[in-house]
């Protein structure tokens, strides 16, 4: 049997090896990559989150199809255990806007000013909603993307 030299032992890389062992010897298969260490470039560092359906609609089946096999290979390969795959609660936070600084001057009240947009404001907002470790902000927004059906991590 012919032998495969995958250059680049990246995600790619790996995923192409784990693939091709399933049709041919893994003895067959070579990975090549430039640096003597595993992870070292992007796919050791990249942060590792997972949508189903995030995606153009060109592109929708492809990245449906990735998200069940992570979390097919995962279930497989007690994935939650070795590589910390797990379904993630996506929401979506943004600050207040900022307001624009009023005139501080001797004449800030004919000017326009109030000398209430002189003093930042400060103090935290309580949400059932919110993830414990979310400070909260008077004036930010919190919404619910997904409820974990359709967001992972690793």
């Amino acid at each position: 049997m012919a032998s495969t030299v995958i250059v680049g032992g990246g995600i790619i890389g790996i995923a192409t090896a784990y693939y091709l062992s399933e049709h041919q010897p893994g003895s067959t298969i070579h990975l090549v990559d430039s640096s003597s260490e595993l992870f070292a470039s992007a796919s050791g560092y990249a942060g590792g989150f997972l949508a189903r359906d995030w995606f153009h609609e060109d592109l929708a089946s492809l990245g449906a199809l990735s998200f069940d096999e992570h979390e097919k290979l995962a279930e497989q390969y007690d994935g939650r255990e070795k590589w910390l795959y797990a379904k993630s609660v996506t929401v979506n936070y943004e600050l207040p806007r900022k307001k624009p600084k009023g005139y501080g001057g001797k004449d800030w009240l004919s000017e326009g000013g109030s000398r209430a947009d002189l003093v930042d404001e400060k103090g935290e907002v309580k949400d059932r909603n919110s993830p414990p470790w979310l400070k909260r902000v008077k004036g930010d927004v919190l919404s619910l993307v997904d409820e974990g059906e359709g967001t992972a991590v690793l």
